[in-house]
This record gives structure tokens, C-alpha cells and sequence, in this order.
């Protein structure tokens, strides 16, 4: 979630980057057009406002405009019956062995019983033709799947970042027909709430702020997607802490963090690039399989170590 790793530091600026904050709400589910604008409303409503204004001036706005239980909703074409939108854990959200339900309250926590050995396509032209023969149909009542909300900027790409797409479904075949049929008016078997993409350890918070968490997920990946200490950030947002009087407050909630036995810096930035996505539960390391960009050759390396051509997605030797 890189693409957003310097929109806490702009809060402070009278200049706010509103495409990095746009980014960062389209990330957590918010369809485009609303993150736009409720980036620019309450850039321009309060362009003065520290971070944690800022963010909570964001939410109102978010309402305002809709509110973020509409987020990411294409025009409705079908109506099944309404999902589910509670958070729920992660452990066996992706489980195999779990046999999939009729109802979608269980089936958001549940993954086809039957998932597919391989993808529908075996290279980047099948890819490309898969990709192309989507349907384009949602259901009335569509969220996005967690897992689009991790892979949001290269899905709305194109040619440019279509290797990353083939990858990243290469990858999670059963996420490849599960996105097949979402683009058919079916509801996704995998969770739409954000509870797989929280990088967080709930455990090694204090009891309370672990409390406030669960119950406000979303405040959670707010913190975490302005690459802020969530601790830090709630302390300083009920007044328990301060800053040090004449830092940038932006700067000193991501470069530090909150311990039992004090407040010790922690590039938090760097913290939440490189860390997986271990759900609300913590027992989801491991559910995205994403390859990284080697910088030095310009090779992509898949996340079991193989290298990949970056214009082909073919295997090198």
C-alpha cells in the first residue's frame, strides 16, 4: 500500500496531494468518484487541519456524500438478497476444508468447497482475452472483495499494470473465479468488510485501544493507510498523549510508536510496506500471494521466489 506512504506527511501542508488521499480511499473500498470528491471537499472545507481532523473531516464527509456503506458500488443490475457486512475474522476465511454455505453471511467467510487447481488461462494472451470477456453485470447490492481492495491500482489500469494483473490471479486462481462471477451479478464467497487487510497485531496493544479497534475496524485501516501508529493515533485523537511540542504531527505518528514501556521511534511508512496482511484475528499471514519488483533488474520475483519477465509474465530460467 505504498502508493499512499506520503499523504500523512501532506496533511500538514496547505497544499494537500488530494490524488494520494483519493488513492487512499479508493484502496479501502470507496468508489473513485466519491473519493474525489470528498478528497477535495475536505481538503478545501479545512486545509489547515492536523492529520486526525483531517481524517475524522473525511469520514463526515464520506456521509455526507453517501456514506462509505455505498462505497465502491457500481450501477446496480440484479438484486440478490443482501450480504452481510459485519466484520468477521479471518481464520478460515480461506479455509479448503470448509464446505461452502447457501447463505451469504456464511459465505462471506467461506471459500468455495471446490476452488480451481489453476487459473483460466495459462499466459499473459489467454489472460488478456479472459480479462476482455468479463461480463459486466454486478449484483444491487456488490462490495468489493477484500482482495480487490489489495490489488485497487493495478485493477484500474490498463495495459500498463495488465502483467500485474495476470500475476496477481495467477496466483489465487479461486479469487480469478470468484471475479468471474462477481462480473455476473453473483455476490463474492470471499469477505468484502476489509477484515483480511489489517497489518496490525491487536495483541500488542493495550487492552483498550485493542477494544476501541474491533469495534471501529475501519478507523484501523485509516491509521494504517495514513502509515500512523494506531495507538498513537487514538491516544493523540482523546487527548491521552501529545506530541512533542513543535514537531510535525504527521511525521512524529509515523515515525514513532506506542510500547508498554514508552513511546520509541518506528518508521512506520517502511513498517507497513513490507508487512502482510494479518486480518482482525492476526491469523491471516499469507492469504495474498504478491510478487515484488526487483529494482536492480527490473524482474519481477512471484512470491515463491521464481522471476518473471515484466513485459511477457513469463518464467525465466
Amino acid at each position: 500500500m505504498s502508493h499512499i506512504t506520503r499523504v500523512a506527511a501532506g496533511l500538514c501542508r496547505p497544499s494537500l496531494d488530494i490524488s494520494q488521499t483519493t488513492n487512499l480511499l479508493t484502496s479501502i473500498g470507496v468508489t473513485g468518484t466519491l473519493a474525489a470528491r470528498a478528497a477535495e471537499r475536505t481538503a478545501r472545507d479545512h486545509p489547515q487541519a492536523d492529520p486526525l481532523t483531517f481524517l475524522k473531516e473525511l469520514r463526515n464527509t464520506l456521509e455526507q456524500l453517501g456514506g462509505t456503506a455505498a462505497a465502491g458500488s457500481p450501477e446496480p443490475t440484479a438484486t440478490p438478497a443482501a450480504q452481510a457486512t459485519a466484520y468477521k475474522p479471518t481464520a478460515g476465511a480461506f479455509s479448503q476444508s470448509v464446505v461452502q454455505a447457501p447463505s451469504a453471511a456464511v459465505a462471506l467467510n467461506t471459500k468455495p468447497a471446490s476452488a480451481p487447481a489453476a487459473a483460466p488461462f495459462n499466459n499473459l494472451e489467454e489472460f488478456r482475452a479472459w480479462e476482455k470477456g468479463l461480463g459486466d453485470t454486478f449484483a444491487a447490492d456488490y462490495e468489493p472483495p477484500d482482495y480487490i481492495r489489495v490489488v485497487s491500482m493495478v485493477m484500474s489500469g490498463g495495459e500498463d499494470t495488465v502483467v500485474d494483473r495476470y500475476m496477481f490471479f495467477k496466483n489465487h486462481p479461486e479469487f480469478a473465479a470468484d471475479y468471474e462471477a462477481v462480473r455476473n451479478g453473483q455476490l463474492s464467497k470471499f469477505p468484502t468488510d476489509g477484515s483480511t487487510l489489517v497489518k496490525s497485531d491487536l495483541t500488542s496493544m493495550s487492552p483498550e485501544i485493542a477494544a476501541y479497534y474491533e469495534e471501529h475496524p475501519e478507523a484501523l485501516l485509516a491509521a494504517e493507510g495514513f502509515s500512523m501508529d494506531p495507538t498513537l493515533a487514538r491516544q493523540r485523537m482523546t487527548g491521552e498523549i501529545e506530541s512533542p511540542f513543535g514537531v510535525n504531527i504527521s511525521e512524529w505518528l509515523t515515525q514513532n510508536k506506542w510500547t508498554p514501556e514508552g513511546v520509541v521511534a518506528e518508521n512506520n511508512r517502511v513498517k507497513y510496506a513490507n508487512a502482510d496482511y494479518i486480518g482482525m484475528d492476526g491469523k491471516g499471514a499469507g492469504t495474498y500471494k504478491l510478487p515484488r519488483l526487483d529494482l536492480a533488474t527490473g524482474n519481477i520475483i512471484n512470491f515463491d521466489g521464481r522471476i518473471y519477465d515484466p513485459v511477457t509474465g513469463e518464467p525465466k530460467a
